[in-house]
C-alpha cells in the first residue's frame, strides 16, 4: 500500500481527512469508541446505567458530527443511535432519573 505524503495541510479538517485516508477509513470509528470509553469512565461517579446512557448520548452526538464530515459510515451511526435508545429505555424501566 502506498501512502502519499501530506502536503499543504493548513486546516484541521484537512488533517483529519488525511488521517482518515491513511487509516483506510477507521479514524472515525476509533474516535467514537474512544469518546465512549473516556466519557463512561469519567461518569462512573453516577450509577452505571446513568453513566452508560450519558456516554451513549455523547457518543451519538459525536457520531452525527463525524457522519456529517463523511468520516463515519452509517452502520456505526445507527448502531450508536440504537445503543442510546436502549440505554434510555433501561433508565425508563428502572424508574430512577437521579
Amino acid at each position: 500500500m502506498t501512502i502519499e505524503t501530506a502536503t499543504n495541510l493548513t486546516r484541521p479538517y484537512e488533517l483529519f481527512q488525511y488521517a482518515h485516508t491513511v487509516t483506510e477509513g477507521y479514524l472515525g470509528t476509533v474516535i467514537v469508541m474512544a469518546v465512549f470509553m473516556i466519557s463512561f469512565i469519567s461518569l462512573k461517579a453516577y450509577r452505571p446505567s446513568a453513566a452508560f446512557a450519558a456516554s451513549a448520548f455523547i457518543t451519538t452526538t459525536i457520531a452525527m458530527i463525524l457522519r456529517a464530515a463523511s468520516m463515519l459510515n452509517d452502520t456505526i451511526l445507527f448502531g450508536s443511535i440504537f445503543v442510546t435508545l436502549g440505554a434510555v429505555a433501561l433508565l425508563l424501566l428502572e424508574g430512577k432519573w437521579n
